[in-house]
């Protein structure tokens, strides 16, 4: 895979395809294989930009606290250096949603379509010091049982119980897909604290009404890690905004329902395809 470096920072990225841009943003301490099931398909379609955010992967992962400011930052650098820099479709899941929703305010010349999956416009500080107390658990915790934690977290009832059940669909997922998968090239106890550190201060609730590109609203109907009724206030705040819930989805639905996530952006963005 390609790379691509400033200040320091090194950026594990793809770009794939052709036609008009797609851009993947990851969630926390995710990779970009977490898209796998999308770029698979869109590939076909459009150009694919991935990447692995700092902190995770083989992008580099400085020893100090993030801001949601070097995300944007090293999102805005990626893009300019491999020349997408206008008609960009933006899609993030959980934290890269965080990152997608600041990139389209401050740049939103580049942004054509916005695509928020798992998303939420605020993060409340007790949260991010309640995962403080949580990543102190995982690490004492192996690999395989650090993976495990994060389960119930992300995934319906029914996939959780088939990933533990099933050894094989545990492997197949596990291989590619890193928050099943932080098997290769895991986050470090130091990045979940780093990557935490970016979440303290994120509201958008004042501003997200400020967001002028078409933009796809997506959630899993079983999301645990979603704030009651906050996918609804974004739909009502965001002025050209449509909400699409997946019933019995987790928060990583993109991993649980691909061809229904596949199939409900794939039909947002058809829509505004020049």
């Amino acid at each position: 895979m390609p790379s691509f470096s400033y200040n320091d920072i090194e950026l594990n990225y793809i770009i794939e395809g052709s036609g008009e841009p797609l851009v993947f943003v990851s969630g926390t301490f995710t990779k970009l294989q977490m898209w796998n099931y999308q770029i698979d398909f869109f590939r076909e379609k459009m150009t694919i930009v991935a990447f692995d955010n700092r902190g995770v992967g083989k992008s580099s992962r400085p020893d100090f606290p993030y801001t949601m400011e070097l995300f944007i930052e090293d999102l805005k650098q990626l893009l300019d250096y491999i020349g997408i820099t206008e008609g960009i479709h933006l899609c993030g899941s959980s934290m890269g949603a965080m990152v997608s929703q600041k990139y389209a305010l401050k740049y939103p010349k580049m942004i054509k379509t916005l695509i928020l999956c798992a998303p939420g416009s605020y993060y409340p500080l007790k949260t991010s010091e309640q995962n403080l107390l949580t990543y102190n658990i995982l690490k004492d915790l192996d690999l395989e049982q650090r993976v495990k934690f994060f389960f119930p977290l992300m995934y319906s009832r029914e996939f959780k119980k088939r990933l533990e059940t099933d050894r094989e669909f545990f492997d197949e997922i596990s291989k590619d897909m890193n928050f099943c998968a932080q098997l290769v090239d895991p986050p470090l106890y130091k990045d979940y604290i780093n990557q935490n550190e970016a979440f303290k201060n994120f509201d958008m609730r004042d501003s997200i009404k400020d967001i002028i590109q078409p933009t796809l609203i997506l959630s899993g109907s079983k999301d645990k890690m979603s704030i009651p009724g906050e996918i609804q206030s974004m739909n009502e705040e965001i002025p050209n905004s449509e909400l699409e819930i997946i019933p019995g989805a987790g928060h990583a639905f993109n991993i649980e329902f691909p061809e229904e996530t596949n199939r409900i952006i794939w039909k947002f963005v058809q829509e505004h395809l020049s």
